[in-house]
């Protein structure tokens, strides 16, 4: 018995996947108002981060800048004392300025320059003046009697040869971004320790 041979037609038309289909469906973009609403949304995040940013930067700098004025308040103010105890007797007394003998013909000279806004010292006959302060708002020196009134507390007085302890009241300030920051009023009371009583 002869096997005749089989015979298989293929349509031409192929059936077509499901991907397929669902790329057919036209594609979808952002509609205007989605696109203004993203936008808006994005500039707020972006503003809100560079505000954090600003506001940061500038307490760190203002706290580095508390820092070195603290610092160098502490530093004039050791210096002061530790020269002003030395010294041997108080000879000159305003309100910006101090002159004392310090040891024989030298004398030491604490000087308030309001316009440069800050302060100075130096000994006769040294080559340079020190600068122990700058930017300096406002500088005091009140002097004080030797002998203390009812209650414990000092008398203030303007002549020198009642004088023996003297304070040194100061506030300093700095421009930090654009911002101008100031310390809190340093004040210190130094005692004249040589000065003889009258």
């Amino acid at each position: 018995m002869q096997m005749k041979p089989l015979h298989i037609a293929f349509s031409s038309r192929s059936a077509k996947p499901l991907g397929a289909l669902a790329s057919c469906r036209p594609a979808r973009g952002f509609t205007l108002v989605e696109m203004i609403v993203g936008m808006a949304v994005g500039f707020l995040v972006l503003l809100f981060m560079g505000t954090v940013f600003v506001t940061s930067s500038f307490n760190f700098a203002a706290m580095g800048n508390y820092m070195v004025m603290d610092r160098a308040s502490r530093n004039a103010l050791d210096k002061m004392t530790q020269d002003i105890r030395n010294s041997a007797d108080l000879t000159n007394f305003t309100s910006s300025q101090l002159i004392f003998n310090y040891s024989g013909s030298t004398n030491l000279i604490y000087k308030y320059d309001q316009a440069a806004g800050k302060l100075t010292s130096w000994k006769t006959g040294d080559a340079q003046t020190n600068v122990l302060l700058t930017g300096i708002t406002n500088l005091v020196f009140t002097l004080y009697d030797n002998v203390p009134v009812s209650g414990g507390t000092n008398a203030t007085t303007t002549l020198v040869t009642k004088g023996k302890g003297i304070t040194v009241s100061w506030k300093s300030s700095q421009t930090t971004l654009g911002r101008r920051i100031s310390e809190d009023m340093q004040q210190a009371l130094i005692v004249i320790r040589n000065k003889p009583v009258y």
